[in-house]
């Protein structure tokens, strides 16, 4: 790999995904002398950093074969050496190869191994951010393993310490995946319990999970900080990291409250916790036994939640 300058990084839509690739950013950034990630959505938001020489390119929602083989001349005309395909969309990998970039690396998946050079296979069980730094081995490209983690600067958290309002705990009551979410009433149920201990409880998601609100507030017995939909993704990772816990089920938020720091108690239903859970300090993962996100008590989660708040 060292004969190579220009690596393009192709990620997926999904935040959580995002989060759970970027480690591998630092690793290539050292081996490469130009590193750009090609994102959708709000990623480039939650990659930004101060020091790495990382840059971007917005892609768009392509299709149509016409839409493909438009992005497809335009990566063709930056010259990339090498993609690293973390995102696993047949799309993605036959846009590479159609940019001519003479090294492609990615998880054999949709059926898409003969357009990569150098396929490799995906472990369903195996941790997220393992299955990423597998693809640079296969380009014997060195890395030291590591979590996820974002960078958030001290202005951003200053900016944000008015909307937390003083909040030590953060609670998550919607999901984009009904399957996903806690139940209205095990969330509420906590909430209650919390705030009914003396903790100062602020409620956080996207503008789509705000249609939760009116139901969940209705179960409350006080007033909580609500945060659901007003704030911004960097202002969101900021006011994460004034917590002292936050509280969730497999989502993206949950993924960026662990990449800044925050602990966090995840509540696993049918997605494989073993792949996408932070089982390590001072992460808690919880995996409903049945796959029933609904079968995990309200007692359950918050036993793992407040020795945080006790500290």
């Amino acid at each position: 790999m060292a004969s190579y300058e220009r690596v393009l990084v192709s990620f997926k839509s999904y935040l959580g995904d995002a989060v759970m690739a970027s480690p591998v950013l630092p690793a290539l950034e050292a081996q490469f002398s130009s590193v750009t990630c090609l994102t959708m959505g709000v990623v480039e938001q939650i990659l930004a950093h101060p020091t790495a020489k990382r840059t971007f390119i917005r892609s768009k929602k392509v299709r149509k074969p016409n839409e493909v083989f438009a992005e497809a001349i335009y990566l063709r005309q930056e010259r990339f050496q090498v993609a690293v395909i973390v995102n696993h969309s047949f799309r993605s990998a036959l846009t590479a190869l159609l940019a001519g970039i003479r090294v492609r690396v990615g998880h054999a998946q949709e059926f898409r191994g003969p357009m990569l050079s150098h396929p490799v296979a995906y472990g369903h069980d195996d941790y997220e951010t393992q299955s990423c730094f597998d693809l640079l081995e296969k380009l014997r490209i060195p890395y030291e393993f590591s979590h996820p983690h974002l960078s958030v600067s001290e202005q951003e958290m200053s900016s944000v310490r008015p909307l937390v309002d003083g909040a030590t705990v953060g609670l998550q009551p919607g999901a984009r995946f009904g399957q996903k979410q806690i139940p209205i009433e095990t969330s509420a149920e906590i909430a209650n319990r919390l705030h009914r201990d003396g903790h100062r409880v602020a409620l956080f998601g996207g503008p789509d999970e705000e249609k939760f609100l009116a139901d969940f507030v209705s179960k409350l017995s006080f007033e909580p900080i609500n945060l659901v939909g007003k704030t911004s993704i960097r202002e969101t990772m900021s006011s994460l990291k004034h917590l002292k816990v936050m509280i969730g089920s497999d989502t993206g938020l949950m993924h960026m409250a662990a990449a800044v720091n925050c602990p966090t108690v995840t509540v696993f239903g049918p997605t494989p916790h073993l792949k996408w859970g932070h089982r390590y300090e001072p992460h808690t993962v919880i995996a409903a036994p049945d796959g029933q996100i609904s079968s995990v008590p309200a007692e359950q989660i918050l036993a793992a939640a407040l020795p945080h708040l006790e500290k």
